[in-house]
C-alpha cells in the first residue's frame, strides 16, 4: 500500500479490492458531500466484505462522521453511490435500510427508562419480526407482553452472546457505560442485521470496558457473520479489530490497507501529527526557540494481543519547583455521568512556561481545559493557581483570578468591531485609565488589529479572528491562557499568525497551556508536553523528548488484526 493517489483516491484501494475479492456487504462509490462551500467528503470509495470489521478512523474533522451519516442514509451524498450487497441504496431512507438488514448504534446510547436489559431487546426483536406487537404492547400499562417460544429463545441466546445475564432482569437506565454500550450493541443485533455501524462505541469507557467490548465484538462478528464498519477515535483498538483500515483526512482518503500498512504509512502520520513527518532533527523556529524533535517511529513494545495496553500513572508534577509553579493540578478526575473523561491527571507547570496537551480523538484535552478554567466541575483532585486553591471556584472567579481560555472555535463577538471586542474584554479591570491602557497594549501586540480597529469581527479573516481572539484574552492581564485548537480549519499561513501570537503572549509573562493539532508546531513551541491517552497522562516531559512517544500513542504499538 503507498499514499494518496489523488484527491479521494488511496492508491492501495485498488490492490485491496483484489485481495478482498467478492461483492461487498456495504460500499461507497465516489461519495461526495458538499456543505455549502465546504467539501466534507471528497469522492471516497470503501467496501466492507462479508463478515468483517472494517475500520474507518482519522483526525478530528477529517470527515468520518459525514461519510457514516452517508451509509446509514441520514444524508444524501451530492455525488457518488452506496450499495448494499449489490443494490443501489443511495436514495433509500434509514427505515428502508433497516429492512434491508442495516443497523447502526450510536454515540450515546439512548435507553428507555422502566425497562429492563432483556425488554430493551425484545422491543428491538419485534420491530424486526412483529411490529403488530408493539402497538399492543402500548397498551399494557409500562410493560410489554409476554414473548413466545421463538422470542424467548433469540432474546435468551443474544443476552448470553453479550454477557448480560447477570443484568437481563435490571433496569438498564443506570447501568455502567460499558454495559449500556451492550445494551445498545445488543438492540442492533436483536434485528438480525448482515451490516452494522458502529459509531464510536468506545468513547466514554474506561480500559477494562473497552476489553470487554472488544472481546464481545470479536465474538459477536464470528458467530453471526457479520459485516461492520468501525468508526473509533481509539486507533490502536480498531488496529487490534480490524482487517482492514480506511483513513481520512480532509475529507479524502489518504490511506486504506492492513492495520500494519495503514500504521507505517507516513501520509498517516502526518495526517495524525499534522504535518509532514520527517527523519531528521529539523532546525528550530523563530516560535519557541525550541529544537522540533524526532518523530521517527522506533522499536516500540508489543502487549498481549488478548488485552489493551493498560496505562500507569504518569506523575508530571516534578516538571518545576513549587516555588516557581504557576498552576499545579493534582489527580484531577472528571465524569460526565457514566464517562470518564479525566482519571488522575497530574502536573506543574512554571510561570512563563507553556505546556502542549496532546493526544487522539478522545483523550480528554479538552476535558482538561474546561475543568482547569471551571466550566465543568471536577469529580476529584484539585488545582492550584500560585499556590491558592481554585478548584471548585465558579468560572467567573477563576476567569478574574487570571485564567483565560480560549475554546475551539472564534472568541470574538462577530457583530462588534475590533476596538468594541476589546473594549468588552478590558470591562473587567478597575479603573478608566488601567481599561484605556489594556486595549492599546493589545492593539500594540497586533499591529495588523489596530490599522483594522473599526472593522467588524465577522469581516475578518479566520486567522485575523484567532488574533483578536488572543488580544482580547492579553487585554485583561492574565496569568494563564488556555488555547484549545486555536488553529482548527485554518490554512497554513493563518496557523502562522496564530502560533505569532501565542510566541508574544509568552514572551510578555503568560503562561501557556495550548491544545493543538498541529503537533510540531506545538512542540516546537512549547517547554513541556503532557500525553493523554483515555483520560489519563500517558506520557510526560520535556517537548524536545517527546519523540516516538507520539506516533506510539496516536496510532498504536498493539499485536494488529492481520498478524
Amino acid at each position: 500500500m503507498t499514499d494518496s493517489a489523488g484527491p479521494g483516491r488511496a492508491s492501495g484501494g485498488a490492490d485491496l479490492m483484489e485481495r478482498e475479492g467478492g461483492a461487498a456487504s456495504l460500499e461507497s462509490i465516489g461519495v461526495s458531500v458538499r456543505f455549502g462551500g465546504l467539501m466534507a467528503v471528497r469522492d471516497v470509495d470503501l467496501r466492507v466484505p462479508p463478515a468483517t470489521i472494517v475500520g474507518l478512523v482519522g483526525p478530528n474533522g477529517a470527515g468520518k462522521s459525514t461519510l457514516f451519516g452517508v451509509m446509514s442514509g441520514l444524508l444524501r451524498p451530492s455525488s457518488g453511490r452506496v450499495k448494499m450487497h449489490g443494490r443501489d441504496i443511495t436514495d433509500e431512507s434509514p427505515q428502508t435500510r433497516a429492512s434491508l438488514g442495516l443497523a447502526r448504534t450510536f454515540q450515546h446510547p439512548e435507553i428507555f427508562a422502566g425497562l429492563t436489559v432483556k425488554e430493551h431487546l425484545v422491543l428491538a426483536h419485534r420491530v424486526r419480526y412483529e411490529k403488530r406487537r408493539i402497538w399492543s404492547d402500548l397498551f399494557t400499562m409500562g410493560s410489554l407482553r409476554g414473548s413466545d417460544s421463538d422470542e424467548t429463545q433469540s432474546v435468551g441466546d443474544l443476552i448470553g452472546l453479550l454477557g448480560l445475564e447477570s443484568v437481563a432482569d435490571r433496569p438498564a437506565l443506570g447501568l455502567p457505560l460499558g454495559q449500556a454500550r451492550l445494551v445498545e450493541l445488543g438492540r442492533a443485533l436483536a434485528t438480525s442485521p448482515s451490516v452494522l455501524l458502529l459509531d464510536e462505541p468506545s468513547s466514554g469507557m474506561d480500559t477494562g470496558e473497552t476489553e470487554q467490548f472488544e472481546a464481545t465484538l470479536h465474538r459477536v462478528s464470528e458467530k453471526r457473520q457479520i459485516s461492520v464498519l468501525l468508526v473509533e477515535h481509539d486507533v490502536e483498538l480498531v488496529m487490534r479489530l480490524c482487517r482492514t483500515l480506511y483513513v481520512l483526512d480532509f475529507g479524502s482518503l489518504i490511506a486504506c490497507g492492513t492495520p500494519g500498512e495503514v500504521r507505517s504509512n507516513p501520509a498517516v502520520r502526518a495526517a495524525y501529527l499534522g504535518e509532514e513527518i520527517s527523519a531528521r532533527t529539523v532546525e528550530p523556529t523563530n516560535i519557541g526557540r525550541v529544537q522540533t524533535p524526532d518523530l521517527s517511529p522506533g522499536p516500540a513494545p508489543e502487549p498481549a494481543l488478548d488485552a489493551a495496553p493498560v496505562l500507569d500513572r504518569v506523575d508530571s508534577r516534578a516538571f518545576v519547583s513549587e516555588s516557581s509553579a504557576e498552576i499545579t493540578v493534582e489527580d484531577l478526575e472528571l465524569r460526565y455521568g457514566d464517562a470518564l473523561a479525566l482519571l488522575g491527571v497530574s502536573f506543574t507547570l512554571g510561570s512563563g512556561k507553556a505546556l502542549a496537551v496532546l493526544g487522539a480523538n478522545g483523550a480528554g484535552k479538552s476535558s482538561l481545559a474546561r475543568a482547569l478554567s471551571g466550566l465543568v466541575p471536577a469529580s476529584r483532585g484539585r488545582v492550584f493557581l500560585q499556590g491558592e486553591r481554585i478548584d471548585g471556584w465558579s468560572c467567573d472567579r477563576i476567569r478574574r483570578a487570571g485564567i483565560v481560555y480560549l475554546p475551539e472555535g472564534r472568541g470574538v463577538f462577530r457583530s462588534l468591531s475590533v476596538l468594541d471586542n476589546l473594549k468588552m474584554a478590558a470591562a473587567c479591570l478597575p479603573g478608566r485609565q488601567s481599561r484605556v491602557s489594556a486595549v492599546e497594549s493589545a492593539l500594540e501586540f497586533f499591529p495588523a488589529l489596530a490599522g483594522r480597529r473599526r472593522q467588524i469581527a465577522s469581516s475578518l479573516s479566520g486567522g485575523e479572528q484567532q488574533m483578536l481572539s488572543l488580544a482580547r484574552a492579553l487585554s485583561t492581564s492574565p496569568r494563564l491562557i488556555i488555547a484549545d485548537e486555536m488553529s482548527l480549519g485554518l490554512a497554513p499561513m493563518l496557523v502562522d499568525v496564530v502560533f505569532e501570537g501565542l510566541a508574544k503572549a509568552k514572551e510578555a509573562g503568560v503562561t501557556v497551556i495550548m491544545i493543538e493539532q498541529y503537533v510540531h508546531r506545538a512542540l516546537a513551541f512549547a517547554d513541556e508536553c503532557l500525553l493523554l491517552q483515555r483520560g489519563a497522562v500517558a506520557w510526560a516531559g520535556p517537548a524536545e523528548s517527546a519523540g516516538g512517544e507520539l506516533l506510539v500513542n496516536y496510532l498504536g504499538a498493539a499485536v494488529t488484526a492481520s498478524s
